[in-house]
């Protein structure tokens, strides 16, 4: 006798929500966007929007994407405040309370210089600038407080010309704080509802309505007169988010993206790290999104080193998403005499006690890491590839290992016809 599911086991009604598509967000497109975009050979825009506007996973589409490069004002400040300001430490916690016993420390003007120089020295072609920060010690600044913030921005547009600015508004934004306030303290998956949010939340004293509506309220007051600016010259992209819509932003992103001309480029040029120390737990993994590979494990132990280097190269294509990155444990080294098939010239870049963020941009948006740390490395980049060499390492194998690695992709990618 056969079974057949009775009208209480499943009632349409009941389970609709889990079956219609997400609501639309609506989007306005500024009248000079397209323009700013078409005359500007690199693409330079702002994203706003407060803590439950899960700009974040804007920020990762563009990155993933469309290969736009992040930069955050959180970014700016811990990595470089530190080099402004003698006797600060270099923790987190040093820098923040150096800016909270000092709110006149901290200006616009140096920011957009610093995230100037580092469009300057970059060699993408797209960056997304979050410029207001959601850390309180950040957004207490004096020069968060200002009400116009135009001046700056001109004199930053003397350098780079600014395409567009996203705003993304959050209709129902109090129904969406207490959604996360809620999940808050449950597991991953519930966090995932508003990362933003959530860090916000971690970093208060008290997690009450009244703190966390002040906080955001502080947010938009930064924000406004940056947006502002854009508003007046036609450049901005508005979203408006409703908590029906939030499971629609990131195709909404996407969608609005390729309307304005943009392409879908597949990001598979990871960042490779490489080290000869089987440890490292002074890193946060997941926040960089490093994976790690023992090349010792993928090859014969008399495997020399180009067998070596092919094997950790076959193993990133097969297993690697678009958005990974790697640290590959090489075993120490005999003096091997490795031939490429040509020479080639590789312009190396030491680099003294450097924060990882320097090179991993496709890094974790909704948190900040457990720890930052300075790291010693030796830097080889091009267009298409940066491999970092932890120190200890010995510098010609760097060399020979960026280039039997990047032999081994030119040779699987096809050639135009």
């Amino acid at each position: 006798m056969g079974c057949t599911p009775s009208r209480t086991d499943f009632q349409p009604d009941a389970h609709s929500d889990l079956f219609r598509p997400p609501a639309p967000i609506p989007v306005t497109i500024g009248s000079s966007v397209g323009r700013s975009l078409q005359s500007n050979q690199v693409s330079v825009g702002f994203i706003f929007g407060g803590p439950a506007s899960r700009k974040g996973s804007i920020i990762e589409e563009l990155t993933g994407s469309f290969n736009f490069v992040s930069i955050s004002v959180e970014d700016i400040v811990f990595q470089y405040l530190p080099t402004r300001l003698s006797g600060t430490g270099t923790q987190i916690k040093d820098i923040q309370e150096a800016l909270r016993n000092d709110d006149g420390i901290l200006n616009i003007d140096w920011i957009l210089e610093m995230i100037s120089s580092r469009i300057a020295v970059s060699m993408s072609q797209r960056f997304i600038i979050d410029i207001v920060p959601t850390v309180s010690s950040i957004l207490k600044a004096e020069g968060f407080r200002a009400r116009s913030q135009s001046r700056s921005l001109e004199q930053f547009e003397m350098k780079h010309k600014i395409a567009f600015a996203i705003d993304v508004t959050v209709k129902d934004e109090q129904s969406l704080t207490r959604l996360n306030g809620e999940a808050n303290g449950k597991d991953d998956d519930s966090k995932k509802i508003n990362p933003e949010l959530n860090q916000m939340m971690r970093s208060a004293d008290d997690i009450d309505r009244g703190k966390i509506e002040k906080r955001i309220a502080e947010y938009h007051t930064a924000a406004e007169p940056f947006i502002s600016y854009f508003r007046k010259s036609n450049r901005l992209i508005s979203m408006t988010l409703t908590t029906e819509a939030v499971p629609n932003l990131v195709n909404t992103t996407r969608e609005t993206l390729l309307k304005l001309g943009f392409t879908i480029t597949r990001k598979d040029d990871h960042v490779i790290c490489f080290t000869t120390e089987n440890s490292h737990d002074e890193i946060d993994f997941p926040y960089y999104k490093l994976k790690v590979v023992n090349a010792s494990e993928l090859s014969r132990p008399s495997a020399d080193l180009n067998a070596q280097i092919t094997a950790v190269y076959r193993y990133i294509s097969s297993h690697g998403r678009h958005d990974d990155n790697f640290l590959v444990v090489v075993p120490s080294f005999q003096n091997q005499k490795t031939k490429t098939s040509k020479p080639r010239i590789n312009f190396m870049e030491k680099k003294k006690e450097v924060y990882l963020d320097e090179f991993i941009k496709n890094k974790q948006h909704d948190k900040p890491p457990k720890t930052r740390i300075r790291i010693s490395v030796n830097s080889i980049s091009s267009s298409r590839q940066t491999f970092l060499f932890f120190e200890p390492f010995p510098q010609s194998f760097a060399c020979t290992i960026s280039s039997i690695y990047r032999e081994q992709k030119e040779q699987s990618q096809p050639r135009d016809s």
